[in-house]
């Protein structure tokens, strides 16, 4: 049936209203650093640019006061590629476990580790950073794990939380299920094995849900601020870049008064921080809602 014109409209100024509201923050931000600060105080609704250079973005790149942002960056990239990379090793082979193979106490086992998505993760945080504090044998602990700081401030403790991403495992494990049997049976027939398999017959499958996954493993590591500031926030030469800009933030805020803090230079670290996050989002949008619904194989 074809939808009638007053539907339609309808459904246009609602789809309208919700984008305005959802982007005027955004661009509010975005042409706050092409704003004086005088200029933005006179802001009642929306920054009117007077300059469209960079100048605001060049003290943000050079700060180094509070950790430089462009090694923040590194530090962040860094986290990035090893985050995702294990998402992806631990999703794609546990994925085919829980999904393909038959053993005692699979199910246990797979209930076991969904109900750590039922914790919330601010009550773990103090175990793990005792866990990581008292570490054996590293940071001048001894044997016993006392009389140092073991991993606290420390490179591993960067990299060393969070590697296996129960949410991605039980995505890759209900897409693994949607995938009809009958190509692995024919992939046995011809002679492959377990990896071929694999890499050969279902990773290409697979290939929209893991690359929405890498998308939410991305934005979820930028974003990450609170266990960097709890496990590294006493070595400024470590800090990811969430908790550099948020120091950057602080330090604006507080060289002059409250009401007189040049907020264009806020806006403009805020706006730097955000930038690789929606460019990556926007170029594999397409993804997000193909890979967590389910592959491209209905049947």
């Amino acid at each position: 049936m074809k939808r009638p014109v007053w539907l339609s409209i309808i459904i246009y100024i609602i789809l309208t209203v919700t984008s305005i509201v959802i982007l005027y923050p955004l661009a509010f931000m975005v042409l706050a650093t092409f704003t004086s600060p005088a200029r933005y105080y006179q802001t009642s609704f929306f920054p009117i640019p007077d300059f469209f250079d960079f100048r605001n973005y060049i003290p943000i790149l050079t700060d180094c006061s509070q950790g430089c942002i462009y090694e923040s960056m590194l530090i962040t990239g860094l986290r990035e590629a090893w985050y995702i990379f294990w998402m992806l090793v631990v999703s794609i082979f546990g994925g085919y476990v829980f999904a393909r193979l038959n053993f005692p106490g699979k199910n246990a086992l797979f209930l076991f580790l969904l109900s750590g998505l039922m914790v919330p993760s601010i009550l773990i945080m103090l175990p793990l950073y005792i866990m990581l504090a008292r570490w054996p044998l590293v940071g001048g602990n001894d044997l016993f794990g006392q009389g140092g700081h073991g991993f606290i401030n420390s490179w591993p403790a960067l990299f060393m939380l969070g590697m296996v991403d129960v949410l991605a495992l039980f995505l890759v494990k209900q897409n693994y299920e949607m995938i009809p049997a009958d190509y692995e049976e024919a992939a046995l027939v011809d002679g492959a094995g377990t990896f071929r398999i694999i890499f050969q017959v279902y990773v290409p499958m697979l290939r929209p849900a893991l690359t929405a996954l890498a998308v939410l493993v991305f934005i979820g590591v930028w974003n990450d601020y609170l266990g960097p500031l709890i496990f590294v926030g006493g070595n400024r030469d470590i800090t990811p870049i969430a908790l550099t800009v948020q120091r950057l933030i602080y330090s604006l805020t507080q060289r002059q008064a409250e009401t007189l803090a040049d907020f264009p230079l806020i806006f403009g670290a805020t706006t730097l921080m955000s930038l690789p996050p929606i460019l990556v989002y926007f170029a594999l949008q397409r993804y997000i809602v193909q890979g967590l619904v389910g592959v491209g194989i209905k049947g």
